[in-house]
């Protein structure tokens, strides 16, 4: 196998214990909602909305010498 297959494979094994061991239930309140959720999905919602934020923030307007 090549160093890139392992890498990969290393990955997965390692997010396969991070799904393991954050399979507990917590409970989240929004606005007006209560609700439960597995730990993993709160933490990948969480992740992908600082991603989409992320994307939405124009990065080159915080770059010195770059505006236009």
């Amino acid at each position: 196998m090549s160093k890139r297959q392992y890498a990969y494979l290393a990955l997965a094994v390692l997010f396969v214990i991070f799904v393991l061991q954050n399979m507990q239930l917590d409970y989240v309140s929004f606005l007006f909602w209560d609700f439960s959720m597995p730990r993993l999905l709160l933490i990948l919602s969480t992740l992908l909305i600082g991603i989409v934020i992320g994307a939405l923030v124009p990065f080159r307007k915080l770059l010195p010498g770059k505006n236009k």
